[in-house]
């Protein structure tokens, strides 16, 4: 009997304990805080965002770029010899008739020359500095542009110079222009979608001392400042362009911008636009190939991406009903009711009444109506004109588009008059009666809003 006890108690010592958890009240705010924040993290990657925008002022800035050919009044001249070529005016230099270029003669220095004015050697440093600023390793053809001004400007127009044998004289008034390319004869009439492929253009820049032969070109003489590019463009385009007369030239090389006037053509089923300028000629001449931004786009307002773009659905109340009433002479209408007699009589009912911004009024004109929130009237409403028996079923329905402003911290409904858009932005009018101003906050995504919801 006490062998049985004994081996029982052994057992209850040997055999397997059941573990007790022991809670305290630092476990147990541990695991609210992490289920709590477990909830958060779920509700938040599930829950849509709103993302504010503050409405900004400016342009939209939608302007293309082209690549256009410019085309001028422009006359190559060759020699009339064979020999090396010297050059005694500067490079895109205006010149008078009858004045000499160059000379073609045997020998490849030119003799007899003075020695270097004061003059000279300020205009050879001017060119050096303008050189250096502007210098691109991927142009190499400027090196030789500003090798030829160099020249030129240092071998001057001294009396030995210009009475070396073989000077050959400006046919007329004009601009030197020490680069020829074979476009010196093409006008808009010849315009071919094969003039744009820059990888075949070869221009050529004439250099005093290098050797020529008869007939070859020298140098080309643009003898007007009016000019013209021609620019290839896509059907987009050319339906946008061929509305304008006269348009703003913007060029990227400097920055520069000129006015201009603007025509369209279709020449073998290809799209053209020529903008013709009147002056600025000199400043492009050496330049045959240039990058344009032909400004459009002129309008200018309130700045708004096109997503925050919405539209909402009002009751369309004819313009006759809408008065002004109660104690703070607000707007309103007037609503029939019935009385607890069984009898009609009318209450001025006071609303927000939008009108349509898009709406186009002549100055004085009214709007033909008025746009109600659908929550403050019921369809079938009868309204009643003061001083008249005529009556408005409430019923129809129009729709005005607008943005949500966040500014109270809830979502409100604006409604906006669109001036231009592009792909991603819309330029509003300023001004807009319950609408938006500068600097408000709005729904970036108006698709993730609704009205009234308060912002987070």
């Amino acid at each position: 009997m006490a062998a049985r006890k004994h081996t029982a108690q052994r057992k209850r010592r040997n055999g397997a304990r059941p573990h007790k958890i022991h809670l305290n009240i630092g476990t147990v705010i541990f695991l609210a805080v992490f289920v709590y924040l477990v909830i958060r993290l779920f509700l938040y990657f599930t829950e849509t965002h709103v993302t504010s925008y503050q409405v900004v002022s400016g342009p939209l800035s939608s302007n293309e770029t082209y690549t256009a050919i410019a085309l001028r009044e422009e006359t190559v001249v060759y020699a009339s010899d064979n020999g090396y070529i010297h050059y005694y005016t500067p490079d895109v230099s205006k010149i008078a008739k009858n004045s000499p270029v160059c000379s073609v003669g045997s020998s490849e220095e030119v003799s007899g020359l003075s020695e270097i004015t004061d003059e000279q050697e300020t205009e050879a440093r001017k060119l050096l500095a303008e050189f250096a600023t502007s210098y691109d390793s991927d142009r190499f053809q400027e090196l030789n542009s500003a090798r030829s001004s160099l020249e030129n400007t240092l071998l001057g127009s001294s009396e030995q110079t210009l009475a070396a044998v073989g000077a050959m004289l400006a046919p007329e008034d004009g601009l030197v222009v020490y680069t020829t390319d074979g476009y010196e004869d093409c006008t808009v009439e010849d315009v071919s979608p094969d003039w744009f492929d820059q990888n075949e253009y070869q221009g050529q820049t004439h250099l005093s001392s290098d050797q020529v032969k008869t007939g070859e070109a020298v140098y080309r003489l643009v003898t007007d400042e009016k000019w013209t590019l021609a620019i290839l463009v896509s059907d987009r385009q050319f339906a946008k362009l061929s509305t304008m007369k006269n348009i703003k030239v913007k060029f990227l090389k400097d920055g520069q911008t000129q006015n201009a006037t603007i025509t369209t053509s279709q020449v073998q089923g290809k799209n053209y636009a020529f903008v013709t300028l009147q002056n600025g000629m000199a400043r492009y001449a050496k330049d045959r190939f240039l990058s344009v931004e032909l400004v459009t786009n002129m309008n200018s307002g309130l700045k708004i991406p096109n997503t925050a773009i919405t539209k909402k659905e009002f009751y369309q109340i004819p313009a006759a009903y809408r008065i002004t009433g109660g104690d703070s002479n607000s707007f309103g209408v007037l609503r029939e009711v019935l009385k607890e007699d069984g009898t009609m009589t009318t209450e001025f009912m006071e609303l927000t009444m939008y009108a349509d911004p898009q709406e186009e009024l002549e100055e004085g004109e009214s709007p033909a109506f008025y746009y109600v929130d659908m929550s403050k009237l019921e369809p079938g409403d009868v309204l009643v004109a003061e001083n008249s028996q005529t009556k408005y079923t409430v019923r129809d329905t129009g729709k005005l588009k607008g943005v949500y402003r966040l500014n109270l911290g809830y979502a409100v409904f604006c409604p906006i008059e669109l001036i231009d858009q592009n792909d991603e932005y819309t330029i509003i009018a300023t001004g807009t009666a319950y609408g938006v101003d500068r600097y408000d906050q709005i729904a970036a995504d108006a698709s993730a809003v609704v009205e009234n919801q308060i912002m987070k």
